[in-house]
């Protein structure tokens, strides 16, 4: 007899025996929603009561008997939409003492089912090895949040949770043992799967510190940059604290190791720096055979500004920040816009401007040697070489001097 395997971790999708199952015009209907609801709960069956509440609410101006009425007319779509995918013609839905239930002659099995025993059965585990075993099981069966493109709706939100929930239990589980015998490339392997399921919620400080703990500092450093960059362009935010306190630890780290390399011998030194390999002198000189301003990470931009504020007290610096925003619309995504923008700008601007994305909408550019007014031949420069590659949207800016912004912040 044929499985019905449902996949609804990460988004939804079936298959009956080896065969796809798909369910036309029916992503976002009701009768999506009580299939899904139904295949959630499982064998225990939910409340018809519930099943009414979550479908229709109380805003609709339906009476019991219309809201009854409505739910029997959805069940019954239901099973033709079931049908006419491929599946065998049976009632489907049973509605017995107040519950129901999605019922059939075949077996059906549900990732979330699977999830949720599989979580149950690693904390009924008395010998630690196999405890282990099948919380990493468990783990590995997590692979993104329940039902995304219907997470709105407050009966999947609140089952999202629960999910969520004995997902984190893994990891905490996982994690004591993973510390306890110094197993830190499987709490690195551990801390990476969370971060890419829920890239916002500082998984990445686990990942740094770990990476901390094997003396992996570039790698440290490369997952923060990447990071408050992903921020930066998706969030339009600076990194939280607790990543800020990350960075402060890296640098302290990275003093130490530069303490040790200074007991090296002179000649090693000199080596690196003018050595035929030297990696220092190769990676200032290096040239990417890429002409125009030089496009850098947020936290390095941050950097570089520092730096000319710092040198404006002994060179005579003049420099205007240009705060660049394109607007929405087109055939072509945002992302693929801002990418044609960001290389628009790039070739706009001259070799000693640096610039970066902020947001998903928002470039900065910090322009070297240039009056406030002129900011409006460069905006009139990348603007024209945007209308010969776009069609739609709008693009807007906003320059002030380094002096100005001193001025507003000390006010």
């Amino acid at each position: 007899m044929e499985t019905l395997h449902v996949q609804m971790f990460g988004g939804f999708a079936m298959r009956y025996g080896d065969r796809p199952v798909f369910l036309k015009k029916i992503d976002s209907s009701k009768a999506a929603r009580l299939f899904q609801m139904l295949l959630v709960a499982g064998p225990e069956g939910i409340a018809k009561s519930e099943l009414i509440d979550n479908l229709y609410g109380w805003d609709e101006g339906l009476d019991v008997v219309s809201r009854n009425r409505n739910l029997n007319n959805v069940i019954y779509r239901l099973k033709g939409i079931l049908v006419s995918a491929g599946l065998p013609k049976e009632n489907y839905v049973e509605i017995r003492g107040g519950l129901c239930r999605f019922v059939s002659s075949f077996p059906v099995e549900t990732d979330v089912g699977r999830f949720a025993a599989a979580v149950d059965a690693a904390g009924a585990c008395s010998e630690e090895a196999e405890r282990v075993a099948a919380y990493e099981k468990a783990n590995q069966m997590y692979v993104g949040e329940l039902l995304p493109m219907n997470i709105s709706f407050q009966w999947i939100f609140e089952k999202n949770l629960y999910y969520k929930t004995l997902y984190v239990r893994t990891i905490r589980e996982l994690e004591k043992e993973y510390r306890g015998r110094e197993d830190f490339l499987n709490l690195q392997n551990l801390y990476t799967r969370a971060a890419a399921i829920y890239p916002y919620e500082d998984w990445q400080v686990r990942q740094i510190r770990c990476n901390l703990e094997m003396s992996r500092y570039e790698e440290a450093m490369e997952i923060y940059n990447r990071t408050v960059e992903m921020y930066a362009r998706d969030m339009g935010s600076p990194p939280t604290d607790e990543m800020q306190r990350c960075f402060e630890e890296i640098k302290t780290v990275g003093a130490r190791r530069s303490e040790k390399r200074q007991a090296a011998s002179l000649a090693a030194a000199d080596a690196i720096l003018t050595g035929r390999e030297g990696n220092i002198i190769r990676a200032i000189f290096r040239h990417d055979g890429a002409g125009g301003a030089y496009y850098c990470t947020y936290p390095s931009f941050i950097d570089h500004c520092r730096v000319l504020v710092r040198g404006r007290s002994h060179f005579n610096i003049r420099a205007v920040l240009l705060f660049l925003t394109m607007t929405h619309s087109g055939r072509r995504s945002d992302s693929g816009q801002m990418e044609i923008l960001k290389d628009i700008i790039g070739r706009s601007l001259r070799g000693g401007d640096v610039y970066t994305r902020y947001g998903s909408r928002h470039f900065i550019l910090m322009l070297i040697d240039i009056e406030k007014e002129d900011c409006v031949l460069v905006f009139s420069v990348i603007e024209r070489a945007w209308r010969g590659l776009v069609h739609g949207g709008e693009l807007w800016y906003q320059a002030a001097t380094l002096q100005e912004l001193e001025n507003a912040v000390n006010q």
